[in-house]
């Protein structure tokens, strides 16, 4: 997206949170009148994150959001820059800012409603694909966490939240019974309703910080077994599997002739190879990455459950973990090769031979579906690229197995 396709974005999004209101694109300097005046960081061209203006606390506490995603220096500069923002001296290098003025209640009334307090919000807006959504960081105006919003302003987005609030109750019922709660932390649902024709899932704030941090390289190995049994292990054939009933419908919902075929074949191909294989079948989070956790006080804090499934085979957390941590750092584009040392990845949650050669297809096929129907959504278009090489990928690998 082009700068000002990024601005117009941003504006459109602060818009639905404060709806019939002015919103106005600024530079420094609060006007007399404004009823909220939010910064850009770093700037309006490269937004990371827009924060209340005035509010240096608040403003401070929303950059200390800490993931796996962040290295060391990453970690350093950030809890510098939000020391500096705490202070309020840098204010006045913030230069692009929105100016909100007039307008009836807002997303911070509503919010300060439902959790019965005064509250303000920084927002975050991923970059343009399918699942984009605004998320706020919800903060008392002295800068005390205090919730975590997604909101639901598209159909694929209000199916994610849904799909999100079903998990999280789910697991919150389910981990405190089982005892794998004392491993792993997922956060609890405050919230899940409309508001002025958007869907609004608050969540509890999960503590984290640079303390406790450990190399992102480290998969949680445990902590995925922990969740991979919660409600149950099945053993079965693959074809005598939902996972596979699922799969063998899917080709149906992809609109493009020619993927549909092509994808049908990979289908196919792959049941008649490993279809009368047993393997092991119980729950995923679905896009469990370094950047969607944090280590606290020895407890890992998991968060993103959009993607969260049960009666998956073993072993798909941890090659998503390795697999998009190593795409990161890989010199050409995702998906352009099979990934070679996949399989023995699994070992040590229990998958070998042709078992973890069959789980390591299995997540590349259940990664394509998702993408081919992500891609066909209106802001689908980044996820068409890699949609096409993993299809690619598995009709190319079907040589290997037919």
């Amino acid at each position: 997206m082009s700068g000002a396709e990024t601005r117009a974005a941003w504006i459109a999004a602060a818009r639905e949170l404060w709806p019939d209101a002015s919103v106005e694109p600024v530079g420094p300097g609060r006007s007399a009148g404004a009823r909220r005046e939010l910064a850009f960081l770093p700037d309006a061209d490269h937004p990371r994150l827009l924060v209340p203006a005035g509010l240096p606390r608040a403003a401070a506490a929303a950059l200390r959001r800490y993931s796996h995603d962040l290295g060391v220096k990453q970690r350093v500069s950030r809890g510098l820059t939000a020391a500096a923002v705490r202070t309020g001296l840098p204010e006045r290098t913030l230069r692009d800012r929105l100016r909100i003025t007039g307008g009836g209640p807002s997303i911070e009334d509503r919010l300060a409603e439902l959790l019965s307090r005064p509250v303000v919000v920084s927002v975050g807006l991923g970059s343009a694909r399918a699942n984009r959504k605004p998320i706020l960081h919800v903060l008392s105006p002295h800068g005390e966490p205090v919730a975590f919003v997604k909101v639901g302003d598209t159909g694929t987005a209000r199916g994610l939240l849904d799909g999100e609030a079903a998990a999280l109750t789910y697991l919150n019922e389910h981990l405190a019974g089982s005892g794998s709660g004392a491993r792993l932390h997922v956060p609890k649902l405050l919230h899940h309703g409309t508001w002025h024709g958007l869907d609004l899932l608050v969540l509890e704030p999960l503590p984290t910080s640079a303390l406790g941090w450990r190399p992102r390289g480290r998969a949680p190995v445990a902590e995925m077994r922990a969740l991979f049994e919660v409600g149950g292990v099945e053993r079965t054939a693959l074809r005598d599997s939902g996972f596979w009933d699922a799969m063998t419908a899917s080709p149906a919902d992809v609109l493009d002739e020619r993927q549909r075929a092509a994808f049908g074949e990979v289908v196919e191909t792959i049941g008649k190879a490993h279809g009368d294989l047993p393997l092991d079948f119980g729950a995923w989070h679905g896009d469990w990455t370094p950047w969607n956790m944090a280590w606290h006080r020895g407890v890992l804090r998991l968060w993103d459950w959009e993607r969260f499934a049960r009666g998956v085979p073993n072993g798909f957390d941890l090659l998503h973990y390795r697999l998009q941590e190593a795409m990161r750092t890989a010199s050409g584009p995702p998906y352009a090769a099979w990934p070679d040392g996949a399989a023995a990845a699994l070992e040590p949650l229990g998958p070998a031979g042709a078992a973890a050669d069959a789980t390591v297809r299995l997540y590349l096929l259940e990664l394509c579906r998702r993408y081919l129907l992500a891609a066909q959504e209106p802001i689908g278009e980044p996820l068409r690229a890699d949609a096409e090489r993993l299809l690619t990928l598995l009709h190319t690998d079907l040589g290997r197995i037919s």
